[in-house]
């Protein structure tokens, strides 16, 4: 079997909303400056948005040789090989303020996670077919599901993050409020005082 690459297409991704605001937070920082700095603001924006946009398209991609599964992204780089996955699961993700993401999960024959590959940044067409040329058996879930829906189903697929982002979220808040908030306030009593 020859190489099969697939590489992302942003047809998918709903970047214009974060290209908006960084745009916006540089020309406003740089409007402080007139003129130029609204233009040094525009560049900045530009190599913010475009540098990390051209090495995710660059580097991304889920490539399936005889031997090996891989899924790049612009940081991680992650494998397994081909003799340990037995199984796929595949359920369109929904989460609240977020878009769907139809994902796929490469199982050993234990049932435990090999990989998961997120599909948002893929056409459904391109994901049908990894999923063809991986020839294994594959459950996919009828509608789309939140992710403490699938843990339910498939105990260890869906990390904690994703199945308690309001457990998260409130954690988040509590070490800003415990940590940072008193060491701002210490520094700020140290350059004051």
């Amino acid at each position: 079997m020859p190489e099969f690459v697939l590489r992302p297409s942003l047809r998918h991704r709903p970047l214009v909303l974060p290209a908006i605001l960084i745009v916006a937070l540089c020309v406003v920082v740089g409007a402080r400056f007139g003129w130029p700095g609204v233009l040094v603001g525009l560049a900045v924006a530009a190599v913010a948005i475009v540098v990390p946009l051209t090495g995710y398209l660059r580097r991304a991609r889920i490539v399936v040789t005889p031997s090996q599964i891989a899924v790049r992204g612009l940081v991680t780089h992650k494998r397994a090989d081909r003799d340990q996955a037995a199984s796929i699961v595949r359920a369109v993700i929904v989460a609240p303020r977020a878009p769907k993401n139809d994902t796929i999960f490469v199982l050993d024959r234990d049932e435990k996670l090999l990989l998961r590959i997120h599909g948002i940044d893929y056409p459904t067409a391109d994901l049908d077919r990894l999923v063809e040329v991986l020839g294994l058996p594959a459950t996919t879930a009828d509608r789309p599901v939140t992710a403490p829906e699938l843990a339910q189903r498939y105990p260890g697929l869906v990390p904690w993050i994703q199945r308690h982002p309001v457990m998260f979220a409130l954690a988040a808040t509590l070490v800003i409020v415990v940590v940072v908030i008193p060491v701002a306030v210490t520094i700020t009593l140290t350059i004051i005082g």
